[in-house]
């Protein structure tokens, strides 16, 4: 599937095929996808838990006030932001010259350190970049998939063990549709949300 096949075909499902399950091949397949997402720096600031234990989702459903996608889904994957990513930059850096890599890891940790609201500003951002590649991945690979807000963030965190160097960005449950899902709501027409050359410019038609 073309990548504007994926966006049109891409609709936020709330009923799953519980019978539907995801191996990790692809997993794999989709989430080498999710890793090409840009982030600030190049410092990938997002991680994933993924869950398919049947046990341990019906635990999240009740973290997330008992909706039922988050039992039916093949997998249930908590979108993570980590503060901390730019105490990576050295490693990631490994393969410049030795000035340059200085240069740059200098750089970044000066933007980042002391400055919390920077930390998290950017973990979220740079996460929900990758959240979004994830749903189109997805769709192109034949799934569906649910972005969620309507969760409990400490009973989950508690749940699935996470640290407090990462943040939850939002849940997205993903498997087979089993039912086909309403047509599109209603969308702004592009004059509305894009101005040309000012925000009080020309609606782009």
């Amino acid at each position: 599937m073309k990548v504007d096949e994926a966006m049109r075909a891409r609709r936020s499902v709330r009923s799953y095929d519980p019978t539907a399950a995801i191996d990790d091949a692809t997993l794999s397949k989709l989430f080498e996808l999710v890793a090409l997402s840009p982030s600030s720096f190049n410092l990938q600031h997002w991680r994933f838990v993924v869950c398919r234990d049947h046990g341990l989702k019906q635990r999240l459903k009740e973290a997330c006030m008992g909706q039922s996608q988050v039992g039916e889904a093949g997998a249930v994957i908590l979108v993570l932001g980590k503060l901390s990513a730019h105490a990576d930059a050295e490693r990631i850096y490994s393969d410049l010259q030795p000035e340059h890599r200085s240069k740059t890891v200098k750089m970044i940790r000066g933007f980042y350190e002391g400055n919390g609201a920077a930390q998290r500003d950017e973990a979220i951002r740079s996460a929900s970049m990758a959240a979004m590649s994830l749903m189109v991945a997805a769709r192109s690979m034949g799934l569906s998939t649910g972005p969620m807000i309507g969760f409990d963030p400490k009973r989950v965190l508690e749940i699935l063990a996470v640290d407090d160097d990462h943040i939850p960005v939002m849940m997205i449950t993903m498997g087979r549709e089993k039912n086909p899902p309403p047509p599109r709501p209603g969308r702004r027409p592009v004059s509305e949300i894009v101005t040309l050359e000012s925000f009080t410019g020309k609606g782009l038609r």
